[in-house]
């Protein structure tokens, strides 16, 4: 035996390309189905970081009341328009870190410093009721509400999480709230 056949071919290895197309199909329609469950995970690990957020800002309105006689603070909610200290600034020497008064789901840049057009801070604080000027409240029972039901900050925007607006309770909780 000296070889093959002269007629005979070895066939390679390899994919056809119809097979090669039929894998690549199969890897999009899979990553297709995959990619709203990760946007999905995104929002919520976004929703958690701004409840995170809104917990620190709460343990800082309570460093601050320690310091202050156990009352809130007297800040404006939007400062852009009533040019007041913000919420951020007034408790920037109680938080442990500035970056608590960002919403990672801020779409609107309201986290943005005054000067560039924002608030300095995604969140209201105290819905307008704790403006400067305004009649000072005690963190035990501000408006005579119960702590567990007494809004003290939430998101300037009810669209910016899936289910509604995140909001901080006077007696430190944070949850959201459905529309």
């Amino acid at each position: 035996m000296t070889g093959l056949p002269k007629r005979m071919h070895v066939r390679q290895h390899g994919f056809t390309l119809v097979e090669l197309l039929t894998v690549i199909a199969i890897i999009a329609l899979l990553a297709a189905m995959l990619f709203p469950a990760f946007a999905s995970a995104r929002a919520k690990a976004r929703d958690a970081n701004c409840l995170s957020n809104l917990k620190q800002i709460g343990m800082a309105l309570k460093l601050y009341g320690a310091d202050w006689g156990e009352f809130l603070p007297l800040a404006n909610n939007r400062p852009s328009e009533q040019g007041g200290p913000g919420i951020a600034e007034v408790l920037s020497s109680h938080a442990r870190s500035t970056k608590i008064f960002r919403c990672p789901s801020d779409v609107d840049d309201k986290w943005m410093p005054v000067s560039q057009g924002g608030e300095g801070t995604s969140y209201d604080y105290a819905l307008g009721m704790l403006n400067i000027g305004m009649p000072m409240q005690r963190m035990d029972r501000p408006w005579n509400m119960e702590n567990s039901e007494c809004p003290l900050v939430s998101d300037f925007s009810e669209s910016w999480h899936t289910g509604g607006a995140n909001v901080l309770f006077a007696d430190g909780h944070a949850k959201n709230i459905m529309r």
